[in-house]
């Protein structure tokens, strides 16, 4: 039996070991949604490879899917942004992690979500390559919590990507409005966890 192969753009957001020489990658990538991705041998890979493979690192992956999960055939460098990842400061990494923290909350694992993808790797880089001072960036982050919840069909919004942008009037609502949107999201939010409980407990 053949299997198909993938090669797809990809984002690590997690990633733990499974065994001495091997690790597991969650993903989220453009085309497969959140996938989860064995990668063996590890330590034995050439530097070139085992170097791309760290938290929020931008890769190209190529794989097949397995029985628990899909199996590493190749890694290439998508985008390097390994010197930008390690200046940045403490509070804009942890923005980054809520974001991506949130969308592994809410998307089930292999249900292709390109448009989240979209979403998050525009959040990624905006705070790589943009200054922020600690209120946008906490307004930014809201922004992006509401876009992702409209995507996801939590809340009613036409918005686009363009709102993503300090000058843009969605950024001047929140900003005016952050304390009834940080409740917005709080409330959503609360309310997904207690669907998720009551289908656990009807299975």
């Amino acid at each position: 039996m053949t299997h198909s192969k993938y090669i797809v753009q990809a984002i690590i957001v997690n990633l733990f070991p499974d065994g001495d020489q091997s690790l597991i990658l969650e993903c989220l990538t453009d085309v497969l949604g959140r996938i989860y991705v064995n990668v063996q041998s590890v330590k034995k890979m050439e530097n070139k490879h085992r170097n791309m493979i760290y938290k929020f690192s931008p890769i190209t992956l190529e794989c097949v899917q397995g029985k628990r999960y899909y199996r590493c055939t190749g890694v290439s460098e998508w985008k390097n942004y390994y010197q930008e990842l390690t200046s940045l400061k403490v509070e804009e990494r942890r923005e980054i992690q809520s974001i991506f923290s949130m969308i592994q909350r809410l998307v089930p694992a292999n249900i292709p979500t390109h448009e989240i993808f979209i979403v998050g790797m525009i959040f990624f880089e905006y705070i790589l390559k943009t200054k922020f001072n600690e209120k946008q960036l906490q307004n930014m982050k809201l922004v992006v919590q509401l876009r992702i919840l409209g995507i996801l069909g939590y809340w009613n919004s036409d918005w686009t990507n363009e709102v993503f942008s300090i000058e843009s009037k969605t950024f001047l609502y929140v900003k005016e409005n952050k304390q009834s949107v940080i409740r917005l999201v709080e409330k959503i939010l609360n309310e997904t966890q207690m669907n998720e409980f009551t289908r656990e407990q009807e299975l």
